[in-house]
């Protein structure tokens, strides 16, 4: 191991879903055991923040009553990803972890959603798919050990043609 700075690019797939309220409600109903609802659901959502947060946590009473919310829709997302490095970051220190200090309906706002008729119909979802840079910066610490600390920051994404469109504040 060796003091300096490593930076990997990766990428990260994003399947994005715009859910109503009364969706939820159907589905809770549809099951002997509501809460199972979710378990039929993309695991993430946008919380109020803008933060990735687990979506059963967060939208644990979404959808109790009918016509409660009739027009309100929701994020929803599974994140997947695409190589060991990222898998293993992710599984270490969480994806809410990694993308904490990102507005993530910012990003989310890129793509299109699917919506519920692909969920329901256990469609195909459009995998979208984020740039992302991991840094490691590697140093010794005074008794001679190394420290290594990590950045995880979303450069950008690849539209419908596949192009690289990097964000303004990123200068590559």
């Amino acid at each position: 191991m060796r003091a300096g700075i490593n930076k990997i690019k990766t990428l990260l797939g994003v399947e994005l879903y715009e859910i109503s309220d009364n969706f939820i409600h159907k589905l809770r109903e549809a099951h002997p055991r509501p809460e199972q609802a979710f378990d039929y659901l993309p695991m993430y959502t946008v919380g109020n923040n803008n933060q990735v947060i687990t979506a059963d946590y967060y939208h644990q009473f979404a959808g109790l009553f009918e016509n409660e919310h009739e027009n309100k829709k929701y994020l929803f997302f599974n994140i997947e990803t695409l190589d060991a490095t990222l898998r293993e970051e992710i599984s270490n220190a969480g994806i809410e972890e990694l993308l904490k200090d990102l507005d993530i309906r910012k990003i989310l706002s890129n793509f299109t959603p699917e919506n519920e008729e692909t969920l329901s119909h256990f469609g195909f979802p459009r995998c979208n798919f984020l740039i992302v840079e991991i840094t490691y910066e590697t140093s010794y610490d005074h008794e001679g050990n190394y420290d290594c600390d990590m950045t995880f920051d979303v450069l950008g994404y690849f539209d419908s043609n596949l192009n690289a469109i990097y964000f303004e504040s990123n200068n590559n």
